[in-house]
């Protein structure tokens, strides 16, 4: 036990004397940028981003946990961080160490109750795969059927809370001092997100949920669940035959860019906009493309329950955002409860192009921060307040977006989501002249 509350307390002095040294260094760049001409400011910025973004990235390897997981959601976000951040933390999507295979095994044997031999007629002791929170093996059932068993890591559980309470204090002590930099929404999304990821039971039934509400979806295939093979700690899927949408950094060659671009929009649309239902977690990591050009969705753990309220709003939306009618975007904000700083029209739809528009490969974003040569939409009309579930919503529009732009799709992700929304509005109003009469 009182190693157990060392380990604990350095964990936390850890993440505090990094986040401590990394606005220390941003205040002196700050300082130091004032005195500059405009080259040598941006130079100064951009030094600093680099040395932050390393510092980051190595405080999440040698952590884990819910660092990596963060880690990993920051660099998905180029439309909000430098592309410092972006190159550096997407090294964490297939980086994370491999947990030895005896643990694996005791953990697997603890929540299963039986021999991993008798479980499977075959355990690939290599990984398939480690991610911040669990590692997948291959398997081979009694029966015959290939299995991937995703098993957590021990420890996971246990740090969670001390992990959350961290990043709350660090991120909140920054937003007091500093507004622009402000993700306090991010982290509590993350707070009411992560806890739900470490219960497999609930994934599995996530995954069955999902599976079903894109039964009949053109080209898209989600793992079946072995039922009989899942716990707190374990969950056990069948396996699917596929390369990973990213390879070597890069698509594969030999695949139809926009087509498998409109099936991943679809299958999001879909979640989103019809069942209310959606995988938040959507790195590249997690979309196979399978034989025949359809797509196969894995890990289910973070699955955003969205109400009928925000999932009309955000329908709303992506209506008024695809036909440019600022009117609607402005009602729709308010509906869905987003502030800006600014309702002026040329700011308020710059912005709307910065978060959904298209993007070619390798252009930069808008973003929070200052030192970058571009249209800064963020830093002209900031975003006051946005709701939890517009944050997970936006990472999945991020991907679509990132999937239009290096696939070669002609169409932005509003419009690629714009036939979805058309029916779920049709759908509402049907309902309401249905109780009207």
């Amino acid at each position: 036990m009182a190693f157990e509350h060392i380990r604990r307390v350095r964990r936390s002095a850890r993440v505090a004397r990094t986040g401590a040294r990394i606005y220390l260094g941003y205040k002196r760049t700050q300082r130091r940028a004032r005195k500059l001409g405009p080259e040598q400011a941006e130079a100064a910025w951009n030094a600093r981003h680099e040395s932050e973004a390393e510092r980051l990235y190595h405080m999440a390897v040698d952590l884990k946990g819910l660092y990596i997981k963060a880690g990993q959601f920051i660099g998905t976000r180029a439309d909000v961080v430098p592309p410092a951040y972006t190159r550096s933390l997407s090294r964490l999507q297939d980086r994370v160490p491999a947990r030895a295979a005896a643990a694996v095994r005791a953990t697997i044997e603890s929540e299963l109750h039986r021999p991993v031999d008798e479980l499977f007629a075959r355990f690939d002791d290599t990984p398939i795969g480690a991610a911040s929170l669990a590692q997948a093996h291959g398997a081979l059932l009694h029966d015959g059927r290939e299995v991937v068993v995703k098993v957590q890591y021990p420890e996971v559980a246990g740090l969670v809370k001390l992990d959350l309470r961290n990043l709350r204090t660090i991120v909140g002590i920054v937003a007091r001092r500093e507004p622009r930099f402000d993700f306090r929404a991010v982290v509590n999304e993350v707070g009411r997100q992560v806890p739900l990821e470490v219960d497999f039971v609930r994934e599995a039934e996530m995954t069955r949920r999902v599976r079903a509400n894109l039964a009949h979806v053109p080209g898209i295939t989600v793992p079946r669940v072995i039922d009989e093979m899942v716990a707190r700690r374990v969950v056990v899927t069948e396996y699917l035959h596929g390369r990973r949408l990213l390879e070597a950094g890069k698509h594969p060659e030999d695949i139809d860019g926009p087509a498998i671009a409109q099936v991943i929009a679809d299958a999001y649309g879909h979640q989103i906009m019809v069942d209310g239902l959606f995988q938040a977690d959507p790195h590249p990591g997690n979309i196979l493309l399978l034989p025949g050009g359809g797509v196969g969705l894995l890990d289910f753990g973070l699955t955003k329950e969205l109400p009928d309220a925000p999932r009309l709003g955000f329908a709303r939306l992506v209506m008024a955002a695809s036909s440019r009618d600022l009117v609607g975007v402005l009602a729709a904000f308010d509906e869905l409860g987003v502030k800006t700083v600014s309702s002026d029209p040329d700011e308020v739809m710059a912005l709307m192009q910065l978060f959904f528009g298209a993007r070619p490969p390798g252009s930069p974003g808008g973003g929070l921060f200052p030192g970058r040569r571009q249209d800064n939409a963020l830093a002209r009309n900031p975003v006051r307040a946005i709701p939890g579930d517009l944050v997970l919503l936006g990472r999945v529009v991020g991907l679509l977006r990132g999937v239009c732009s290096s696939l070669g799709a002609p169409l932005t992700p509003m419009e690629m989501l714009r036939p979805f929304a058309e029916r779920a509005l049709a759908k509402e109003a049907s309902g309401a002249a249905g109780h009207a009469q």
